[in-house]
């Protein structure tokens, strides 16, 4: 008797140890599938969206649509600056003198100032920022005082503004001043 009740309890601790193991692998596929879907999901170039999704970007387009559309600024003010670099210990602490170029665009309702900082080159070779900024106002790089009061080309791309971006019907003086530098450009 004693050991046809030992191998009942044998065969139920077996079967309860199969259904909870059962039941583990389960809920553990599950984790796993849904983390895994999430995870596709996320990075999946493609995303369908919803009848309501679809009026968000139609109230979007609306709202750039009636956006005031700028593609030129006056430069208001040239500035002697200098400032601390990024990246190394060194280069934090030493400050780079600059110019800085306060260009006012005309957005409706108030004036915004894009500030658009440049190294000053250590030689003027055709090719560097602060050459472009200069030929993007057509001034000279050794004249850019006479910068102030001239109009220069903007472009928005995505949250920032760009200088010298070349303006729809006038023909560009060459190419550096076709050149877009703006504030976080740093070479």
């Amino acid at each position: 008797m004693e050991l046809d009740l030992l191998v009942w309890l044998l065969g139920a601790f077996f079967l309860a140890a199969a259904v909870f193991g059962v039941g583990a692998v389960a809920v553990a596929a599950w984790t796993a599938t849904r983390t895994l879907d999430r995870l596709f999901t996320a990075v999946s170039p493609v995303r369908t969206g919803s009848a309501s999704g679809i009026r968000d970007v139609e109230a979007h387009l609306a709202t750039l649509a009636s956006a005031p559309h700028v593609d030129s600024g006056v430069v208001r003010a040239v500035v002697p600056e200098a400032r601390r670099g990024h990246g190394r210990l060194l280069a934090r602490v030493r400050r780079t003198p600059g110019v800085r170029f306060d260009v006012v665009l005309p957005v409706e309702g108030h004036e915004t100032t894009l500030p658009v900082w440049t190294p000053l080159p250590d030689r003027l070779t055709g090719r560097t920022e602060f050459e472009r900024v200069a030929a993007a106002c057509g001034v000279a790089p050794e004249r850019i005082s006479d910068a102030v009061g001239e109009e220069v080309a903007v472009k928005r791309l995505d949250d920032r503004w760009v200088v010298g971006a070349p303006r729809v019907g006038t023909p560009a003086r060459d190419d550096s001043a076709r050149s877009w530098v703006t504030e976080t450009d740093r070479r």
